[in-house]
């Protein structure tokens, strides 16, 4: 009772202050306000079970740290309790769960809360704009044309800037964007140490694992160029191609070494998690015994991470490391034991769903130890088997990516590097803010507004 009535005032007093103040930011706070009553719900119904003070999480937090009316107090928490409720990841699997518009309401309030202590930056002058918007595409000063539009100040329209931005990455200086900004992020900049054992892989050799790169790399500007919506970087149903990729990819009709834009016969290869780039720098290529195996849990983590922008659980205190050597078995899968085994279940599916593909990203139907098991299910319950079914599931939660990705945008342009793991309650109230905009989710709208 004392907590409802506290939850009821704090909802009042917000709707008094955002009454008063009378922005249309504020307005809207104001018609939400009701979101505070759904999230402290959601949270006493949903989340007791794990933050009880009982059970201590892994996370370590407990209930009475998940306090509606003080979010704004403790955004480190909220903001990741926000990335792992929009990412599905949370309540685990096996747990009640709240219906998707029950979920939504409940990252509104989160939003709001933390966005009232963090004020929308002002919107740049003209020329820092132009600064901002050649520093991130081509590592360089405004060109004359860019310098231009600053000076007759027309950079701060919105449809003048994006049209700039579309020039810009169609010129050749926009691979700089690519090597900057995207390989580092998805942590391809790895891929050069990548040393297969040839006693497993005879035909590998140095020039595969450079095809494989120059592969994501023109897939990467092709999105770009074309303006399409980022989310496609995990759908698009082409690559880029040559002979020797081709044959090693197992799609007939390329010859010659140079790359050209393929059709994919297959729907397996469809994105970013068919190409060998990723597929790659998400295995083992150690030398050994070991040295044939892929490692599902790296590659889970690569796609909670670089989809969802949501970390891994923290471990249990005292919990003992999974073994990297442990080959993944049916058998293997369920030697871990609770409370392990609930958090690990909820992130390895994703890398089991991947293990069609072996550590060079060649498909294959068998492993070392028979037929793959590339079964599983979501946390949610959703039955996961292969590739085809993990995407299927990712591509319910667009907006989920649509904010990490919209939150590394913004870094790159204040820090001028990214990194898989920088994200901030600032950049995660100021990406949603951008995506609350009536806007297209283009390259080019993400990208004028994060320099805006």
């Amino acid at each position: 009772m004392q907590k409802t009535l506290a939850i009821a005032i704090f909802v009042a007093g917000l709707a008094f202050w955002s009454a008063a103040r009378m922005s249309a930011q504020d307005a809207a706070r104001a018609q939400s306000a009701e979101a505070y009553i759904t999230a402290s719900k959601t949270i006493d119904t949903y989340c007791e079970s794990c933050h009880n003070g009982r059970l201590r999480s892994a996370s370590g937090i407990l209930l009475d740290q998940l306090d509606v009316t003080r979010i704004a107090a403790n955004p480190v928490l909220w903001s990741r309790a926000y990335r792992q409720l929009q990412a599905g990841a949370m309540p685990p699997g096996g747990a009640p769960r709240p219906d998707r518009a029950t979920a939504d309401t409940t990252l509104i309030a989160i939003e709001h809360a933390l966005g009232a202590q963090t004020k929308r930056p002002a919107t740049a002058d003209n020329r820092e704009i132009a600064t901002r918007l050649a520093s991130m595409l081509w590592n360089s000063a405004p060109d004359a044309a860019l310098v231009k539009e600053a000076e007759q100040q027309r950079l701060s329209d919105r449809a003048t800037l994006e049209q700039q931005v579309r020039r810009m990455l169609a010129d050749d200086r926009a691979q700089t964007f690519v090597t900057r900004f995207f390989i580092p992020w998805l942590q391809l900049d790895t891929l050069a140490k990548a040393d297969p054992d040839k006693k497993y892989f005879p035909d590998y050799d140095v020039s595969l694992r450079d095809s494989l790169a120059r592969e994501t790399e023109l897939f990467l500007l092709s999105q770009l160029r074309d303006d399409r919506d980022p989310i496609e970087l995990w759908s698009a149903n082409y690559s880029f191609l040559n002979e020797q990729l081709a044959k090693h990819y197992g799609i007939p009709n390329v010859t010659g070494s140079q790359f050209r834009r393929t059709p994919l016969p297959m729907p397996e290869r469809a994105g970013l998690l068919g190409q060998g780039s990723v597929l790659m720098v998400t295995s083992r290529h150690e030398h050994g015994v070991d040295a044939a195996y892929t490692t599902p849990a790296t590659r889970a983590k690569w796609v909670r991470l670089h989809f969802f922008g949501a970390p891994l659980p923290n471990g249990f205190p005292g919990a003992q490391p999974v073994k990297p050597e442990l080959p993944i078995t049916p058998q293997t899968r369920t030697l871990a034991v609770n409370p392990c085994v609930n958090c690990h279940r909820d992130f390895f599916p994703l890398g089991y769903a991947l293990e069609n593909f072996d550590p060079l990203g060649r498909w294959r139907t068998n492993d070392q130890i028979g037929p793959v098991d590339a079964s599983g299910a979501f946390v949610d319950g959703t039955p996961i088997n292969g590739a085809v079914d993990l995407r299927r599931v990712l591509l319910q939660y667009p907006e989920a990516f649509r904010t990490t990705l919209t939150e590394k945008l913004i870094i790159y342009v204040s820090a001028g590097a990214v990194a898989p793991t920088s994200a901030t309650p600032e950049s995660l109230v100021r990406a949603r803010q951008i995506l609350r905009s009536p806007t297209n989710p283009r390259w080019s709208t993400l990208i004028a507004a994060a320099v805006q």
